[in-house]
């Protein structure tokens, strides 16, 4: 149950967004508490009501006034112990965002009963397209986890892909066309500084940020095939770690940075490859189903989101690591590029709904699925904040 007192209309649109960003995370079920019609005030009557509704945990909240600034208070009940965990303020005035401030109480909820990090305040970035006189515009947008607040931090008349976050979320790195050819720019979000990252490659795609932020692994064409290159940022210099007759691309480095994943048809069909810095011998990771690629990691290392496909269309997949075992968790038929939220206890991808694409947030067994479908934009490629 999540209620509300005082200055009704404010405290009831933060409290939606507490109940969405629970609900959202796969772990709670939301009460109605308009059934229960309960007075959270009057404690020793009401935990046997709640109880009778299977309910665990109950938020009360209010909005307090005090020196031209507010105060959101909330208590957190926990109805089996009959008692309340506890009582959290936050002080906020009208230039504050509302959602922020929600985001930020919904943590604190879900870190105190879960004991797992929150991770409602955190941030996406995504590439949306839209036409203009009959002309694509191409747009690197970042936002909340829910889509709001969208913020384009860069535009372009050609494709941009592959957007791709930074250790410590200060920079963006993405594939643009602005030069009639895939070349990575790094940009720095606080300035918009922006730089072409190796100028002497040729075409080069799919960056993908070392753990440590030295190194950005990607993708360059040799000879018309597609092989994995390490770039050092220190020294701006390349070095080639894959050499097959297949296509390789899509890097993706472990949480310890002592190997690369990596999407590869060497074996006839794409299945994901991993490969240790040390030495040069790469070894198959999948072999469910026709089609593994897009693979992106857990921030535990234990396991990869990817593109699946057993003949039934492109679906997203968790995949363990340690036991080999493969889970389908979406059930389009083009869902793409799967990101594993800072907890892993959520993925973000995109889907198409009615030929336009939008993105989905899941919880990571594929219970629990919100759309996130921005008005007028065409949108791929989300990738999660760390």
């Amino acid at each position: 149950i999540v209620n509300c007192d005082h200055r009704e209309k404010l405290c009831l649109e933060i409290t939606d967004v507490i109940k969405s960003n629970l609900y959202g995370s796969g772990y709670f079920l939301i009460q109605d508490e308009k059934i229960i019609n309960s007075n959270l005030d009057e404690l020793t009557s009401q935990y046997a009501l709640w109880t009778l509704y299977d309910t665990d945990y109950a938020v009360k909240s209010k909005i307090l006034e005090k020196n031209d600034k507010f105060i959101f208070d909330f208590k957190l009940y926990d109805v089996n112990l009959k008692k309340i965990l506890f009582n959290y303020q936050i002080s906020f005035n009208n230039e504050t965002s509302i959602r922020k401030l929600a985001h930020v109480s919904s943590n604190k909820i879900f870190e105190k009963i879960t004991s797992i990090k929150g991770i409602f305040d955190t941030k996406i970035a995504y590439i949306s397209s839209s036409k203009v006189k009959d002309k694509k515009i191409y747009k690197l947008f970042v936002s909340d986890i829910d889509g709001f607040n969208p913020v384009a931090i860069f535009t372009s008349k050609r494709e941009l892909m592959s957007p791709t976050w930074s250790p410590d979320n200060k920079k963006l790195a993405y594939v643009s066309f602005e030069n009639k050819r895939p070349e990575i720019f790094i940009q720095t979000l606080s300035t918009g500084e922006r730089f072409k990252m190796n100028n002497k490659a040729g075409s080069s795609s799919a960056p993908a940020w070392s753990p440590d932020g030295k190194y950005i692994a990607y993708s360059q064409k040799i000879n018309g095939n597609l092989e994995i290159f390490i770039y050092n940022l220190a020294d701006n210099k390349s070095k080639r770690i894959t050499k097959s007759i297949g296509i390789d691309t899509e890097p993706e480095w472990s949480d310890d940075g002592k190997f690369i994943f990596f999407t590869s048809d060497r074996s006839g069909r794409p299945h994901i490859y991993r490969k240790s810095l040390s030495n040069n011998k790469a070894k198959r990771v999948t072999f469910d189903g026709s089609y593994n690629a897009d693979a992106n990691i857990s921030s535990d290392g234990k396991y990869l989101s990817l593109v699946h496909n057993s003949g039934n269309g492109h679906k997203i997949a968790i995949f363990s690591l340690e036991d080999r075992y493969l889970k389908v968790i979406s059930n389009g038929r083009l869902d793409e590029a799967p990101s594993f939220a800072p907890n892993n206890k959520m993925v973000l991808f995109a889907s198409k709904k009615i030929h336009k694409g939008i993105l989905v947030a899941t919880s990571n067994d594929g219970r629990i699925r919100q759309e996130i479908e921005l008005t007028g934009e065409d949108v791929r490629e989300p990738i999660w904040s760390n």
